[in-house]
């Protein structure tokens, strides 16, 4: 009985852990070590007084004061050794001895339990090798001259306790004595009881020594074997502590036993065979002790471990009417599903089929499997112990096994959900708000459970129901993981087809609405919001996919009706708080999910979110007595961050849809159906915005109010908030926290569409059937109250948005969620989306910059790419802002100074007359920090600290992700708007680093492409260039000389690009670097690119890249030489003329010699045709008649005859039409040259009319639809791609 003594021991240790920590916890932690030593003499004291005590007293009463004793001493002592203390004068020590030295040799067995762990306490909190080698040498002094039972039982566990807490290396030194003793006295046939109580010493020892124990393996493991194998099987206990010992062994030896060498061979037959004997002993706390022996085996040594015969020893004993023996099964399944679930499965289900009749009725295994066995038992099982691992188990076999026996598992989970013992209470849910052809939907899933066969599951208890519901969520997710066919039902549909076997959770769609609907209106509250729960997850995640039969629809519009026969009940009066508040999460996320398309289905479930807003409107009175503050808060909150979602869902489609309908090329009628569903949710949102306005700014000054720090909790409201009461502030935290960010974002969203000119208070709420009672944002509740002007509300509200988002996102913690944050952002976006939001942070540089530093926080503490790219369009809204006020301060400064000269006009801008941008008082600096964090991110080489030398340095240009792309594209807008909001000398101090990290992008990032396309960040820094290149700031006075000398450098150190650097070169894409040079000669002023140097440099890099055998790099190059030709200066363009045009033509007149072979080609040749007409028109008047006597005899080598013409490609046909259609064109314009050519050529003259005869019934039709269906092509190819030209 030494286990039941040891949990005695426990429960009484616990009953006097008031009396007894008080004394060491309260005294020792608030006095120093000087007063310790005054503590420990009046310990001393009270051990004398106890032992005086316990003399005095007799019998029964003076076992239970040396119990009490005893176990006051033993937890003293345990305070000591865990504060490393110390005891002090040796008269204590002697006192102690004496106290436990008579308890060990009692004869009641709890008091020697006691008295053997105050022992080993002592020696602990003593930690002195002599006197521990003391105390063991008069156990071992006891325990040979010793003859009674008491005595060799008490003294043979203190040598074990001494060892359990002082540690294998501390007690090494006696470990062999010990062992040796412990083997004589476990072989004491004599006595049962000291056999039991060595062997548990033993295995304490055994635990402790760890591998100094290894060479005692073999001898113990012997006197194990044969202690089973002699020992009789009525001697339960005895056999337990061999079970205990043969544990602690095989968890000492660990993953040795995997080895094939004789010995641990040897050693692990052994074991394995005293596990069998123990199997077969009748005793249940054996039997549980042989399944704990091979859990461990099969953990440290699994293939030696027969995994059939361990299975069938579980299932056997998964239902014994044994407790200790239930958790052992359970244990040991809860480890072997985390490695082998399949496995396990299959044995139980064949150990099923061969109808063993050692299988109790109860672990219906044949039917439901181990799976529903277990479901079964988590059922009928009270012990919490045991049902966590009941459920741990079925998570784990769920997450191995629920993709791929998907039916199976949904099938228990139904069955546990339908096998409900009051389900016609269900049918009673009120259909009657539905239209007559939904209500057999509603029917057909409320009586369908009356057709079906009985379940193997009788009436299961909610808990049982509710961790089915929560299964169904886990299936989910757990195929979320899985194949992508199991949210796509067409493609699980054709591959159904093709293999029978296959199983797909979407095809099972209606049996997930079934359950989720058998849950969400149950009589239990935890199964309802279970119930809820999945079918919040259900809508999530089968929302958008569409219905292959009906395009243009979805699977889940076809239960609509069943959706809203599930969440009506829970808008009932009598539901509890809690419901309510799921059920407006799964009310708002259904109308989100844009599933109801139609305005009457619509209005159906939004009608149950307006009921619930009224009773908020109607205040406390209509608020349940039954719950406390705190839920009705938690209620309230629920129902306006449901709104908060709807409203803002119904904000975007509308955006969406209006963005839609000015590009929309269908038919009026789809635009007209498409306004009627997006503009639907937001007329009906609109008819309660007014109320919900004030509601959400109210709770919005709730969560402010207790989000302050603890030094200002004087200054709240001593009544509390609009929605919690001060008694109830704390519990309350927790649903504001849960619902602010949403409702942040709607009254943002709310405000910015008035822009922040709202009506008066009072107007809009005649549509409500009630008064609001909650006092609206800035209006007294009494009539006293200040009354504050318009521009002092619209501050309070736009510092009430900025307030809470910007303290939550200053102290982001590792908990927060991606919705909050990101619907924060999303707040502040919106803010800045009007006029007079921008101009308060922009007439604020100290806001402004430390908004900048917020965002640059959240930037570098979250990794999520939707968060960054978030923050850098706030970022770029703070710099808009700044520069409407730069250009707000000089136009008015320029009306006030009209008269006056500009050069007394002052400098406005960061950076003023002097340039200095000083980090921490600068918005731009601030910008420049984020932007250059972003970008080093994703492009390391832009850091010369990174890559060692500030200079250029030659690396292969990369691909960046998507995400990659998106973030440096917006780093680089902002980049090119911060000279905007300098001034001139300003302007001069950031352009360098601007330069630098825009040329960085386009150069690292210069990628070659099939199609010759543009990467997104080349794109994204040719825009950034055309910007930068326009500013004013360039063209400015004070600044124009240095923005001249420093553009001149960038385009050198793009001209550098393309040669080698250190020996080793670049795969540019040279299409990229072409395009930023026509950038730059197209947007500065010429005298930047028109020195000799660097116009030479530019010229030969057009040369070469028209050298080049790409006909796509050709095509480029044409099309920028085009914009370059046709620029107005002609100091910049006639040099480019002069040096490319000749080469040109010599490849237009190779026509003849080679035929384009393809579309790109031809287009090749006809951008060159776009380049000469380009010339004949910039042109002087005395040389354009050269220009087109040289451009008609190539137009007319284009043309085919009418033979040819029948038989030519494709190709050749279009490029005849092409030519021929110009020439009708320049005929008529240029008719005297044309003359003269065709005169002066009667070859040319006889071809083009033989092409025209050719083309006299078919000219009028194909000459149009030439230029219909390739010049839009091409247009709009060009527009693409050199749109920043």
């Amino acid at each position: 009985h030494l286990e039941q003594n040891s949990r005695e021991l426990g429960i009484l240790l616990d009953a006097h852990c008031g009396q007894v920590k008080a004394y060491p916890y309260v005294i020792f932690s608030q006095a120093h070590f000087p007063y310790s030593v005054q503590v420990s003499f009046v310990f001393a004291s009270d051990t004398g007084t106890a032992l005086s005590s316990i003399k005095h007293t007799k019998g029964a009463r003076q076992q239970v004061v040396q119990l009490h004793v005893i176990s006051s001493v033993s937890n003293f002592l345990k305070y000591l050794a865990g504060s490393k203390g110390s005891l002090g004068a040796e008269e204590i020590r002697r006192l102690v001895l004496t106290l436990v030295m008579g308890a060990l040799e009692s004869p009641n067995p709890l008091l020697r339990c006691a008295a053997a762990e105050a022992w080993a306490r002592l020696a602990q909190v003593v930690d002195d090798g002599v006197f521990t080698a003391g105390l063991a040498q008069v156990s071992f002094d006891k325990l040979k001259s010793a003859r009674d039972v008491v005595s060799r039982t008490g003294h043979s566990l203190a040598l074990g306790s001494l060892h359990r807490y002082l540690g294998g290396i501390g007690s090494s030194q006696h470990l062999n004595s010990c062992i040796g003793i412990l083997y004589a006295l476990s072989q004491d046939s004599t006595s049962p009881d000291v056999q039991t109580w060595a062997l548990h010493s033993l295995s304490l020892i055994i635990d402790s020594a760890g591998v100094l124990y290894y060479v005692h393996v073999e001898p113990t493991l012997s006197l194990i074997i044969m202690s089973l194998l002699s020992v009789p099987p009525t001697h339960a206990e005895v056999h337990q502590s061999l079970g205990r010992c043969l544990n602690a062994l095989i968890t000492m030896l660990g993953p040795e036993l995997q080895g094939n060498n004789t010995s641990v061979s040897t050693l692990r037959t052994s074991c394995l065979l005293g596990c069998a004997v123990m199997q077969d002993n009748p005793d249940c706390l054996v039997q549980a002790q042989a399944i704990s022996c091979l859990q461990q085996l099969h953990m440290f040594a699994p293939r030696h471990v027969n995994l059939s015969s361990l299975v069938n020893s579980l299932c056997v004993n998964l239902c014994s009417p044994y407790l200790l023996l239930r958790r052992a099964v359970l244990a040991c399944l809860r480890q072997l599903v985390q490695r082998e679930a399949a496995e396990v499965s299959e044995h139980a289900v064949l150990l099923a089929k061969g109808n063993r009749e050692e299988l109790t009725p109860d672990a219906n295994i044949r039917e439901v499997g181990l799976e529903g066995a277990l479901l079964t038992l988590l059922d009928k099982e009270t012990d919490q112990r045991l049902c966590h691992d009941i459920k741990e188990t079925l998570n784990h076999m769920l997450t191995s096994m629920a993709v791929e026996k998907l039916s199976l598992w949904l099938k228990l989970c139904k069955d546990v959900l339908a096998a409900s013992a009051d389900f016609t209470a269900v049918i009673s849910v009120d259909t009657m708000q539905e239209e007559e052809g939904d209500k057999g939907d509603d029917a057909s899933v409320l009586t369908t459970r009356n057709v079906e066969k009985s379940h193997p599951f009788t009436n299961p208890r909610w808990a049982t129901r509710v961790f089915a519901a929560e299964c169904v969520c886990r299936i989910i997710n757990q195929c979320e993981n899985a194949n992508s066919a199991h949210f796509d039902l067409a493609l699980a549909q054709e591959m159904k087809k093709r293999d029978s076997r296959n199983d797909f959770l979407v095809l099972h769609l209606a049996d997930l609405i079934r359950m989720a609907f058998m849950a969400a209106t149950d009589h239990s509250d935890q199964l309802r919001l279970s119930g809820l729960e999945t079918l919040l997850v259900i809508i999530r995640h089968f929302a958008t996919i569409p219905e292959p039969e009906f395009p243009g629809h979805v699977i889940l519009e076809q239960y609509q009706a069943n959706v809203g026969a599930a969440l009506r009940p829970a808008f009932t009066s009598d539901t509890p708080p809690d419901v309510i508040a799921k059920a407006c999460q799964v009310c708002s996320a259904w109308i989100a999910s844009g599933v109801v398309s139609d305005l009457n289905d619509l209005r159906r479930v939004h009608q149950l979110l307006v009921s619930s807003l009224t009773k908020i409107q109607a205040g406390k009175e209509a608020l349940s007595h039954l719950y406390n503050e705190s839920a009705s808060t938690m209620e309230i909150l629920a129902v306006l961050k449901a709104w908060a979602e709807v409203y803002i869902i119904a904000v975007q489609r509308h955006k969406k849809h209006k963005q839609i309908s000015k590009t929309n090329t269908c038919s009026e009628e789809s635009v007209r159906n498409g306004s009627h569903s997006s503009d639907g949710l937001l007329e009906l949102v609109c008819t309660d915005l007014g109320t919900l306005s004030r509601l959400w700014l109210a709770a919005l000054q709730d969560f402010a109010l207790l989000t302050l720090p603890s030094e200002f909790a004087t200054q709240l409201p001593g009544e509390g908030g609009t929605f919690y009461t001060a008694e109830t502030s704390e519990n309350a935290k927790l649903h504001y926290h849960n619902s602010w960010a949403l409702i942040l974002h709607a009254a943002a969203l709310w405000l910015t569409s008035t822009g922040f000119v709202v009506a008066e208070p009072d107007e809009g709420a005649s549509n409500l059937s009630r008064p609001v009672t909650p006092t609206s944002m800035c209006q007294g509740s009494s009539s006293g109250a200040t009354v504050k002007s318009p521009e002092d509300v619209y501050t309070d509200r736009f510092h009430l948005i900025l307030g809470i988002g910007v303290e939550f996102l200053c102290s982001l913690r590792s908990d927060a969620t991606m919705e909050s944050i990101t619907a924060c952002l999303h707040a502040l976006q919106v803010l800045l989306d009007v006029p007079w939001p921008r101009s308060k942070i922009g007439s604020d540089q100290d806001l402004g910059i430390e908004l900048l530093n917020v965002l640059h926080r959240v930037i570098l503490t979250r990794e999520s790419p939707s968060i960054q790219l978030a923050s850098l369009e706030v970022v770029r809204q703070i710099i808009c802002a700044a520069q409407e006020h730069v250009k707000e301060k000089r136009r008015s400064a320029e009306v006030d100074d009209g008269a006056a000269e500009k050069e007394t006009l002052p400098e406005f801008g960061e950076g003023k007359d002097t340039g200095g941008l000083v980090p921490g008082k600068s918005l731009v600096f601030a910008a420049l920090e984020l932007c250059v964090c972003i970008l080093v991110r994703q492009l390391p080489e832009l850091n010369p600290e990174l890559t060692g030398s500030p200079r250029i340095k030659a690396t292969m240009p990369q691909m960046l992700s998507e995400d990659g792309s998106r973030l440096v594209s917006a780093a680089l807008v902002i980049l090119s708007e911060l000279p905007a909001v300098c001034s001139p000398e300003g302007s001069i101090s950031v352009l360098p680093t601007i330069l630098y990290l825009t040329i960085g992008v386009l150069r690292e990032t210069a990628v070659k492409l099939p199609g010759g396309q543009l990467s997104s960040t080349v794109a994204a820094s040719l825009q950034a260039l055309k910007e930068i290149l326009s500013s004013p700031m360039a063209r400015a006075e004070k600044s124009h000389t240095a923005w001249t000398d420093l553009l001149r450098s960038a385009l050198t150190t793009i001209l550098d690009c393309w040669d080698p650097v250190d020996g080793t070169h670049q795969e540019l894409d040279e299409v990229s670097l072409l395009t930023a040079i026509t950038v730059f000669i197209l947007s500065t002023s010429p005298e930047v690119t028109t020195i000799p140097c660097l116009q030479k440099r530019c010229i030969e890099k057009f040369k070469t890249t028209l050298e080049i055998k790409d006909p796509l790099v050709q095509i480029k190059t044409y099309q920028l030489l085009h914009s370059i030709f046709q620029y107005p200066n002609p100091a910049v363009s006639y040099p480019y003329i002069y040096s490319l045009a000749s080469s040109i033509v010599e490849k237009l007149q190779e026509i003849d010699e080679r035929k384009p072979e393809d579309t790109t080609e031809l287009q090749l040749f006809q951008e060159g045709i776009k380049i000469l007409e380009a010339l004949v028109t910039v042109a002087e008047e005395r040389h354009r008649s050269q220009l087109v006597s040289c451009l008609l005899p190539i137009l007319i080598s284009f043309l085919l005859d009418e033979n040819a013409l029948g038989s030519a490609s494709s190709i050749m046909r279009n490029l005849h039409d092409f030519a021929l259609q110009n020439l009708m064109q320049i005929g008529p314009q240029y008719s005297s040259v044309f003359k003269n050519v065709m005169t002066s050529s009667p070859s040319l003259k006889a071809r083009l009319e033989a092409a025209v005869k050719g083309n006299q019934e078919s000219v009028k039709v194909k000459l149009p639809s030439s230029k219909h269906s390739m010049n839009p092509g091409k247009n709009s190819l060009i527009q693409l791609k050199t749109n920043f030209l």
